[in-house]
C-alpha cells in the first residue's frame, strides 16, 4: 500500500514537472520567435536604408563625374549654386521680399545681407547691387 501511494505521488510530481517544463519551453520558443521577427523587420529597414544610400551615392558619383568631365556643367554649377561670375562681368541679384521669405517669428535677420560665397578660382562672387 505504501509503495502504490509513493508511485502515485511520484507520477503526480513528474506530471507537474512535465507540464511546467512544457510551459517554460513554449514561453522560450515564443520569445525567440518574437526576437526573430523583430530582427527580420530591422534587417528590412537596414536594407532599405542601404538601398537609399546606394542610390544617393550613385547620383553623387554621376554628379562628380559630370563636374570633372563637362566644363560647361561646372560653370553652370559655379554660377547658379555658388553665385560666381567671370571677371569683368556684372550679375545683378535681387533679394526676395524679407517679409515673406524670413523664417516665421524671426524678422530680426530679414535685413542682413547674405554671406559671400567661397572662392574656387574661376572668378569673384557675383556682386549684389546693394554692395556696390
Amino acid at each position: 500500500m505504501k509503495s502504490t501511494l509513493f508511485y502515485k505521488f511520484l507520477a503526480a510530481v513528474l506530471a507537474i514537472l512535465l507540464v511546467l517544463g512544457g510551459i517554460y519551453a513554449g514561453k522560450t520558443i515564443h520569445e525567440t520567435q518574437l526576437e526573430v521577427e523583430h530582427f527580420r523587420n530591422e534587417e528590412d529597414t537596414v536594407k532599405s536604408q542601404v538601398d537609399d544610400l546606394t542610390s544617393k551615392l550613385n547620383k553623387n558619383q554621376e554628379f562628380l563625374q559630370r563636374l570633372e568631365s563637362d566644363p560647361s556643367f561646372l560653370e553652370l554649377v559655379a554660377r547658379e549654386h555658388l553665385n560666381y561670375a567671370k571677371p569683368d562681368e556684372f550679375v545683378y541679384r535681387f533679394d526676395p521680399d524679407p517679409l515673406t521669405s524670413a523664417p516665421a517669428g524671426n524678422l530680426d535677420n530679414a535685413h542682413q545681407p547674405p554671406a559671400p560665397a567661397p572662392s574656387l578660382g574661376i572668378g569673384p562672387p557675383a556682386a549684389s547691387p546693394r554692395h556696390n
